[in-house]
């Protein structure tokens, strides 16, 4: 029997328990219960307490149904646990409830496992693990990690959720500790499901690298380098890739201090099995810090006893891992030169007399890289001639990517891919609708992250790209470094040329490369999305392709990625690449030049979602090519003008004073005279009328002043935009009328447009005439009497052959003379 001071106890903590049931703190009831019945179990009070956290536990299918599954471990239990979450959703607390519920739940089960990465999605539970990692972090590691990778994950979100810890302190050791403890996980031996453990590792490092500072030592880094062994499963590799790559930007020195020893030493001791892990490290090293990797490669003695080392081992695994890492090392040209040199025909021998496809196709792709480019030469060629000719290397890839295998697909394009910086494979490639089809189809078939993206990505890339423009200084200068190198400039090759590009461009569309594009960007990275940018940019240069990527997507896949790729945050940099959201403006430029607006946007996609890219390029910037693209984009905002008033509106806001203070004051001609004609698209906008006639703006005179002064311009089609403009400014003569009669020079300025060579300009002329003889009153015609409007449009007369510029001529004259 308990004593009075235990029996207290007990009802105190019942007490307790009583508000957390009353405010649905059900897990604390239950923690204060559970104390309270080891003290005094036969206590009336913490019976009834158990019954009403009982009555209010069944208050809840979802709790009932997991304490049942607790008690009975009945998959169906289980099962019905996951149908009530999935299909019913949680009220507040509740997932916290279920939580504590199923911790009593031990071992690993895959239902449970599932249950419970859909409990840790609601911000209740994630809670209160964060509460629970503060105060057992080693015990729930090992339960969740039990459990399955559902819980892990679950467990990740919740340590990457600052609002779910109560300080900056609690935030930064929860890192440490699963840090930790990921990394002692990883150290034991005969570990089922280290990938895990290696998530752990790789997600903390790459989101809060700078809390886990002093942790990494020798040892740590040498169990994740062992991971990127090539015998072990991919999901497992791709996470210590991520740890190395984040361990890399964290302490660089110390990083390549320690890959360095980790490599020689196991190279020194000249294993198989160790060479095997030492030569997958220094492969995965390859494409993270390339300088680095290739100083590695490079020492002294390396590279020539490569061959020698691995014919004396005999292992295929081996074999397969010296080809990947002198594959990686292709990419820096002192490497190339060395792999041609020393291990060139240990390659050809194994393209032409190895059974293992993979390793044969790995050997071509190799030879395939390794080429040069020198100044008189267009793309890779071989250096040294050998056996193996690189046509048939590329035709042999080619098949495979036509062909059925999947295995061999992702070796094969990625060849394709370095072979078609060649103008000639380019053209090859690209008259094959076998291969572009069935290259598409294996890219909508790909991962998110898997060679086939990437390399057939490139492909296209290649396949589409014009010739870059150069200023003429450019070219001076072109030709100059070429005098300098002892070489005589060369022409390029003719398969470059606009034409032909063009004609493959066509051949990709025309294969349906638009949807392809479309459904990649739904799952792809930013370096996807930034080929694609480039791609449509090629795609949308020939005004007779705008159409049809108008209708397959085009425009709002370049909005969404635009939109993507300037979007940042005050936490994370942003991944982009520089040159995404300007490649995507200038793409959605090119085709939003030709196509009708009101066939494009509606309700659901406004003409707003393209017009902050293309307002974007009206701004100077240091490249030779600003003005062209600003060019571009001007004639873009022109056609979309003439859609509707919200439109006009929301360009007048963003770039009006752009346009009057200095686009339609540029030297470039054709810049100039973009310029003036969307301002007089923008004049169907009140608004735009308002700003140069609307007494109560102190720029409204200026303006109008300025307007003015470009109907007298040299560039004829720049009069004539400019004289429109005045005419519809003219025409609301409530408002404007009484602006433009208060310019000193203004009716000078009409009477010299009717008096212009140009017929068009004439009948702007005239039509502003017009307009203040109806709408200027008896001021107004007085004006133009005294500025000798009567000789002007009697010689109007006498010239012109338009009809309607002759009524309205002879209108105005009778007006002006009194008939």
């Amino acid at each position: 029997m308990a004593s009075t001071k235990d029996a207290e106890r007990a009802v105190e903590l019942t007490q307790r328990a009583h508000d957390f049931i009353t405010s649905g703190k059900l897990p604390d009831a239950a923690r204060l219960l559970r104390e309270a019945t080891t003290i005094a179990p036969e206590h009336p009070l913490v019976k009834q307490a158990w019954v009403s956290l009982r009555e209010e536990e069944e208050k809840s299918e979802l709790l009932g149904v997991c304490r049942e599954w607790v008690r009975s471990q009945d998959e169906a239990d289980g099962d019905k646990a996951l149908k009530l979450i999935r299909t019913q959703g949680m009220r507040e607390k509740e997932a916290e409830q279920a939580m504590e519920i199923l911790f009593d739940f031990k071992g690993e089960d895959d239902l449970l496992d599932q249950v419970t990465g859909e409990l840790l999605k609601n911000l209740s539970a994630q809670r209160w693990l964060a509460k629970e990692v503060q105060e057992r972090p080693t015990h729930m590691y090992y339960e969740l990690f039990e459990r399955g990778d559902d819980s892990i994950d679950g467990l990740l979100k919740t340590m990457l959720n600052r609002s779910l810890w109560p300080s900056d302190e609690a935030f930064t050791q929860g890192h440490r500790d699963i840090f930790m403890l990921s990394l002692a996980m990883m150290m034991e031996e005969a570990l089922e499901h280290p990938e895990r453990a290696m998530k752990g590792v790789a997600q903390l490092l790459a989101h809060h690298a700078g809390h886990l500072k002093g942790i990494i030592d020798a040892d740590s880094f040498d169990v994740i380098l062992t991971c990127l062994d090539i015998r072990l499963p991919n999901n497992l590799r791709s996470q210590a890739t991520l740890a190395t790559i984040k361990l890399y930007e964290l302490v660089p020195s110390t990083a390549q201090d320690l890959v360095s020893k980790f490599v020689t030493s196991r190279v020194q001791k000249a294993y198989a099995d160790g060479l095997v892990v030492a030569f997958s490290a220094a492969a995965a090293i390859f494409p993270i810090t390339v300088q680095a990797a290739a100083q590695l490669f490079l020492t002294e003695g390396f590279v020539s006893t490569l061959v020698p080392l691995v014919e004396s081992k005999k292992s295929h695994k081996l074999e397969q891992v010296v080809l990947e890492l002198i594959s990686a090392a292709c990419v820096d040209k002192n490497c190339r030169e060395a792999i041609n040199k020393h291990c060139r025909y240990w390659l050809e021998d194994i393209v032409g007399t190895s059974p293992d496809k993979k390793r044969s196709n790995l050997a071509a792709l190799i030879l395939v890289k390794l080429g040069d480019e020198p100044a008189s030469s267009d793309g890779p060629v071989i250096i040294t001639p050998g056996k193996v000719e690189q046509g048939d290397l590329i035709a042999s890839f080619k098949s495979m990517v036509i062909g059925s295998d999947a295995s061999s697909k992702p070796d094969s394009i990625e060849g394709l891919a370095y072979a078609s910086l060649q103008a000639k494979v380019r053209e090859d490639l690209s008259k094959s609708q076998n291969f572009v089809k069935r290259l598409l189809e294996s890219m909508s078939e790909a991962t998110a992250h898997s060679n086939i993206l990437f390399g057939g990505l490139t492909i296209l890339v290649n396949l589409s790209a014009y010739m870059p423009l150069q200023s003429e200084e450019e070219k001076r200068i072109a030709q100059l470094k070429a005098y300098a190198n002892v070489e005589k400039p060369t022409d390029p090759d003719p398969l470059l040329d606009d034409m032909h590009v063009t004609a493959r461009c066509k051949r990709l569309l025309e294969a349906g490369i638009v949807r392809t594009l479309v459904l990649l960007a739904k799952r792809g990275s930013p370096s996807v999305h930034n080929q694609i940018a480039l791609i449509l940019l090629s795609l949308s240069k020939d005004p007779k392709s705008r159409g049809t990527l108008a209708q397959q997507g085009a425009i709002k896949l370049l909005t969404q990625i635009y939109d993507t790729a300037t979007s940042t945050t005050s936490t994370t940099p942003n991944p982009y690449p520089p040159t995404t959201a300007p490649t995507a403006a200038r793409a959605l430029s090119q085709i939003l030049i030709s196509i009708n607006p009101a066939h494009i946007f509606s309700a659901s996609f406004p003409s707003q979602s393209a017009l902050r890219p293309l307002l974007t390029l009206l701004h100077p910037s240091e490249s030779t090519t600003w003005q062209l693209h600003a060019f571009e984009s001007l004639l873009a905002l022109t056609n979309l003008a003439s859609l509707d008033t919200p439109t006009q509106d929301h360009i007048i806001t963003h770039a009006f004073g752009l346009l009057i203070d200095d686009l339609v004051f540029k030297e470039n001609t054709l810049l100039k005279r973009a310029a003036t004609e969307l301002l007089c698209n923008l004049m169907a906008s009140p608004s735009c009328i308002a700003k140069f006639a609307d007494p109560a703006l102190p720029r409204a005179k200026q303006n109008l002043h300025l307007l003015l002064a470009l109907t007298d311009v040299d560039d004829t089609a720049t009069r004539s935009a400019a004289g429109g403009a005045v005419a519809q400014l003219l025409s609301y003569g409530d408002l404007a009328m009484p602006a433009f009669l208060a310019q000193e020079k203004g009716v000078e300025f009409l009477l010299e447009m009717c008096r212009d060579e140009d017929e068009g300009v004439r009948h702007r002329g005239v039509a502003c005439l017009r307009e203040v003889l109806d709408g200027g009153g008896d001021v107004g015609e007085e004006r133009l009497k005294k500025g000798g409007a009567v000789e002007v449009l009697k010689g109007v007369l006498r010239e012109s052959r338009s009809q309607e510029v002759l009524g309205l001529g002879v209108e105005s004259l009778k007006i002006l003379i009194g008939q």
